[in-house]
Order: C-alpha cells, then structure tokens, then sequence
C-alpha cells in the first residue's frame, strides 16, 4: 500500500499543475503568437490540438477521446491490478502517479471542446517540436522513470 501514497500525490501534483498551467496560457497567451522565453530556442505559443500525440489523428470528431479514454481505462486497470497482487514496488508510486495524472489531465480539457491545450514550444527556428503541455511532459517524465524503476528493480525469487 505504500506506492498508494505516492501515487495519489503525484496524481494531484500533475492534475493541478496542469489544469492551472492551461488556464494561464488560455488566459495570457495569445492564439499562435509565440512569446520568447530563452531566444528561439523555448516560447510559448497557445494552440490547439484535436489529434493524439503531435497531433495525430486529428479531427473534430469522437476518436480521439475514445481512443484516450479507453487506454486511461487500461491504465488504471493495470494499476489496480499490480496494487491487488503487490506487483508494484513503492518507488513506481511517483512514476505511475505522473503518468496516469498527466493522462487524465488531457483527458479531461480534451472532454468540453474534443481538443487539448498546448503552449509549450521548442526548436530551432523553423525547426520545431510540436507544441505541447506539461500534461504531455509529466507522461513522458513518467514513463522515463517507470522505465528506471523497472531496470533498477531485483527480480523476485521464484520458488521451484
């Protein structure tokens, strides 16, 4: 149960900080005019995704929410399957909880509108990486350290 008690904060943190980072850049921002934070390397530029990652997909019709929906279902379902059979070890608490937050968190702005937030821009020039958010950013810091802890992890012993 120790992993619940870092899960559940780092599932917060992520939702919060989301939820609050989008509502000042809908609130601040510009649509498509980028601010300059260090050169061209980072601004941020308000815009809108209606696909999946890099805008995949994109359209104004239901498949991406369903598409999402349906892997946060997963998701949580192989989380609550892991804490039932003490398969997750307490330091995959933190990892887990900023992955499955940063997901929820673009679940629930794509919901109103069937878009997601996005201001984060990086790049060189007219070289670009997609615009993203800090959703996008906690999922993939999320699965990194997943990925560290499952490495780091001893294998159990198996009884023969």
């Amino acid at each position: 149960m120790k992993v619940v008690y870092r899960l559940l904060p780092a599932l917060l943190i992520a939702l919060t900080l989301d939820w609050a980072t989008k509502m000042w850049a809908e609130q601040t921002l510009v649509l498509d005019q980028p601010v300059s934070v260090i050169g061209q390397v980072f601004r941020l530029t308000l815009g809108y995704n209606t696909g999946l990652g890099f805008g995949l997909f994109a359209s104004n019709g239901p498949g991406p929410v369903a598409l999402t929906g349906v892997v946060i279902f997963g998701l949580a379902a192989w989380i609550v399957n892991a804490l039932r059979t003490g398969d997750l070890s307490p330091s995959a608490g933190w990892p887990i909880g900023l992955l499955f937050g940063g997901a929820i968190a673009n679940f629930a702005d794509r919901l109103p509108d069937g878009r997601v937030t996005d201001f984060l821009d990086v790049g060189l020039g007219a070289t670009r990486w997609p615009t993203f958010n800090l959703a996008d950013s906690l999922i993939v810091l999320g699965v990194s350290l997943l990925m560290v802890t499952i490495i780091r992890a001893k294998p159990k012993e198996t009884s023969q």
